[in-house]
């Protein structure tokens, strides 16, 4: 044995978003100089740290090495105890390396974050939605979920009412309302409801405010269009009826004739004017004349207009829709020619048909799958993006190839146009969930059929905002906003101070993601 070595103290306890230290004592017991490699192994390692990690000790000397535990504040360093090792090389006789055991215990945490999807709902004899409770505390988490309306005039059904989320996933809940009494005709009558999500064991409920739009069965617009049709058809009616028209015979010319006097030649009544001449009208693509009114050239503006940081989106004409997938056809992500019809992949249609360059969807695509036109426009976006983004860590290492949509191509569509101040802390619009949606594809490496309808949410949101802009449910920016930035920080090696600055877009839009490689599914 050519070392001695102590661990003081061998367990240690610490908070998340705190620090604790151990020190390790090594002394060399050999009669040469050796040196000594330290490390860390086991589950804290990846928040764990030793200074200085190498120890050059002459015989007899001893030396010490500090042991730093600073585990992050998200669901990645658990609540409880975990045992980690300090492994002591040394590099003259490795045959005689030691590693010493100790333990740090995590402290428990607990941050819940919820949304209902989505949160106005629209409907005549009811509506659907869903709630979604997402665990980012270190704990595992008991919630029960309850609405409320202040007219008391809806009934409900949530179905589970309750739900346990491990730490770091998320649980969803269906939600069915209908009115107690249906609208036959008149306006839209707008029901306020709040649904409560409370934590077990904690008073206070998280509450998430929706609006439920309960529209008449019979339109207005039906109603004016019906009555107008009706007063046409009564006053065709009495038209008809009052009609007399004069029926002139023979006989009566014959005996009206002697008496007609004739019109002398070249004495006719006069022609009434001609009606003037229509405006000539332009050859298709050539500019109207000035003083017309028309404003004269193309009015073209460059740029994209559908950038978040521009003008609001131009809605696309509509698509065509999916034909029914065969049974066995695959699900992505990532998506392909020949997958299932999926939201998702029509939020990224809507995406690249309102791009605004030459790598805008074509009219005729076909909704929810990859066709050709898709697959052309997702693989002129993606090389687009890989050339103009310094941060881009190629988009095809983690979605496979070109033209196939991925976590990666998805994070970065999500994160177009997006700017620092746009997404401050206590933000709140719809761009910040444009954000939060980019960071939850970016951070998910492993994705469950939870995390799809998860996804599937956000994309129904997205694809409600480019047909409608006053449409896009706003989302703030708080504490858990900041936690996700900093965790994807993390992930990806930027510095972890939580705020989504120009380059923290920079590699959301260059589609960097955690785990890069791994499609998720």
């Amino acid at each position: 044995m050519t070392m001695w070595t102590s661990l003081d103290p061998a367990a240690v306890a610490v908070d998340p978003g705190g620090r604790a230290t151990a020190r390790l004592r090594v002394r060399n017991t050999g009669d040469t100089v050796e040196e000594y490699r330290l490390s860390v192994v086991g589950a804290p390692a990846g928040w764990a740290r030793v200074e200085p990690d190498t120890l050059r000790l002459y015989p007899g000397s001893e030396g010490t090495a500090e042991i730093s535990f600073a585990p992050p504040r998200s669901p990645d360093a658990l609540a409880g105890p975990a045992a980690y090792g300090i492994r002591v090389e040394p590099r003259e006789h490795p045959g005689v390396r030691d590693v010493l055991e100790g333990q740090v215990t995590v402290a428990p945490f607990t941050e819940v974050r919820a949304e209902l999807l989505p949160a106005t709902l629209v409907g005549r004899f009811g509506a659907r939605a869903s709630v979604a409770v997402d665990n980012v505390g270190n704990t595992t988490l008991t919630a029960s979920l309850t609405l409320r309306d202040e007219t008391n005039r809806l009934t409900y059904e949530m179905a589970p009412n309750a739900v346990q989320v491990a730490p770091g996933r998320a649980a969803f809940a269906k939600l069915r309302i209908r009115p107690q009494r249906v609208r036959w005709t008149g306006g839209t009558e707008h029901h306020r409801l709040t649904v409560a999500v409370r934590r077990s064991g904690d008073d206070t409920a998280l509450d998430l405010v929706g609006t439920y739009e309960q529209r008449p069965v019979v339109p207005r617009w039906l109603l004016v269009v019906g009555s107008a049709a009706v007063a046409a058809s009564v006053a065709c009616v009495m038209l008809w009826l009052s009609f007399q028209p004069k029926v002139t015979t023979a006989a009566g010319e014959m005996q009206t004739g002697s008496g007609a006097q004739p019109v002398p030649q070249g004495a006719e009544a006069p022609l009434p004017p001609a009606p003037a001449s229509a405006p000539p009208v332009a050859p298709p693509g050539a500019s109207a004349p000035a003083g017309d009114g028309s404003g004269g050239g193309d009015g073209g503006a460059g740029g994209d207009a559908s950038q978040v940081g521009g003008g609001p989106p131009v809605p696309p004409p509509a698509p065509k829709t999916a034909p029914k997938a065969a049974a066995d056809a695959p699900t992505g992500p990532v998506w392909d020619m020949g997958y299932k019809p999926d939201a998702i992949v029509t939020y990224a249609q809507y995406r690249l048909a309102t791009l605004g360059n030459e790598c805008a969807l074509k009219d005729g695509w076909t909704a929810a799958v990859i066709d050709k036109a898709t697959q052309t426009s997702l693989a002129c976006y993606q090389r687009h993006v890989m050339a103009d983004q310094k941060s881009s860590r190629q988009l095809t290492a983690t979605d496979k190839k070109y033209g196939t949509l991925g976590r990666a191509t998805l994070t970065s569509m999500w994160a177009q146009g997006l700017r620092p101040e746009d997404v401050k802390s206590g933000a709140n619009s719809f761009k910040v969930r444009m954000l939060a949606a980019s960071l939850w594809w970016a951070n998910q490496s492993s994705i469950s059929d939870v995390d799809l309808d998860r996804d599937r949410g956000y994309a129904n949101q997205g694809i409600a905002y480019f047909k409608d802009p006053g449409k896009g449910v706003p989302m703030k920016a708080d504490a858990g906003l900041t936690s996700a930035i900093r965790q994807y920080q993390q992930n990806v090696g930027l510095s972890p101070t939580g705020v989504a600055d120009s380059k923290t877009l920079n590699w959301l839009v260059g589609g960097a993601v955690k785990d890069p490689g791994k499609t998720g599914r």
